[in-house]
C-alpha cells in the first residue's frame, strides 16, 4: 500500500474508465491518421493546427478578405453595420494564434524528445467538462497512485469524442516532467495533444483528491 491510504488507486481508475468508455462507444476509438510531428514541421499536423487557432485565423482572414472585395466592387452599396467590427475580431484573433503558435511549438519540441513510459487511464469530469488523462507509473501494480494528469480537449458537437485515446492503455510522456511543463504523451505510435501543461497530483491536497473522486463516478 502507497502512503495515502484513501486516495484513489489504478485498478479503481482503470475501472471506472472503463465503464465511462463503454457508456460512450469508446472502448476501441477509431482516430484520423496525422502527419508525424517527428518528421514534418509543426504546422503541417492537424492537432497543432488547432491548437494555435491556425483554422480560426484563416477563416477570419478570409471574411476579411470577402469584405474588402465586395466593398471594392460596389461602393455604393451600403454595408451590414458588423462589418465594421471585423478589424477587432481580427486583432483578437490574431493575438489568440500569437499566443496558440508559442505553445504550439513547445509542444512539437516536447513530443520530438524521449519520453518516460507509464501507464494511464482516461477519464471524463463532470467539474471541468474535459477528458483527462491521469498517469502511474510503469512498474507498480493495481495499487499505483496517481501521478501526475493532463487535459485533453473534445471535438465539436457533432462529433465530440473524436481523437480520444483507448480509456486504459501505456503512454510514453514527453517532455521535462515538471509543473506546467509541455508535456505530450504518445499512445499506440501517435501523440495526443494537450489542453494545457502537466498537472503534478498531490494526494496530500484535498483539491487534489476532490477532483480525482469526481472523475471516478461509473456510467
Amino acid at each position: 500500500m502507497g502512503a495515502h491510504a484513501d486516495s484513489p488507486r489504478f485498478a479503481a481508475m482503470a475501472d471506472a474508465a472503463v465503464s465511462q468508455a463503454a457508456y460512450r462507444g469508446l472502448e476501441a476509438p477509431s482516430v484520423r491518421p496525422e502527419v508525424d510531428v517527428r518528421r514534418a514541421v509543426w504546422w503541417r499536423v492537424r492537432g497543432l493546427q488547432r491548437a494555435a487557432h491556425l483554422p480560426l485565423l484563416l477563416g477570419v482572414v478570409a471574411l476579411d478578405g470577402a469584405a474588402l472585395f465586395v466593398r471594392a466592387q460596389h461602393p455604393q452599396v451600403d454595408v451590414p453595420f458588423w462589418i465594421y467590427s471585423l478589424p477587432l475580431l481580427t486583432a483578437i484573433v490574431l493575438g489568440m494564434a500569437v499566443v496558440g503558435c508559442r505553445r504550439a511549438l513547445r509542444m512539437a519540441s516536447a513530443a520530438r524528445q524521449t519520453g518516460q513510459r507509464m501507464r494511464y487511464t482516461l477519464l471524463h469530469s463532470y467539474a471541468s467538462e474535459a477528458p483527462w488523462l491521469v498517469f502511474f507509473a510503469d512498474s507498480e501494480g493495481d495499487e499505483a497512485e496517481p501521478l501526475g494528469s493532463l487535459p485533453l480537449r473534445y471535438g465539436p458537437l457533432r462529433n465530440r469524442f473524436r481523437e480520444l485515446p483507448p480509456p486504459v492503455g501505456e503512454a510514453v510522456l514527453a517532455g521535462e516532467l515538471r509543473p506546467g511543463a509541455a508535456v505530450v504523451p504518445w499512445i499506440g505510435g501517435r501523440a495526443y495533444w494537450p489542453e494545457s501543461g502537466l498537472r503534478p497530483v498531490d494526494l496530500g491536497n484535498p483539491q487534489h483528491l476532490r477532483s480525482l473522486s469526481e472523475m471516478l463516478r461509473p456510467e
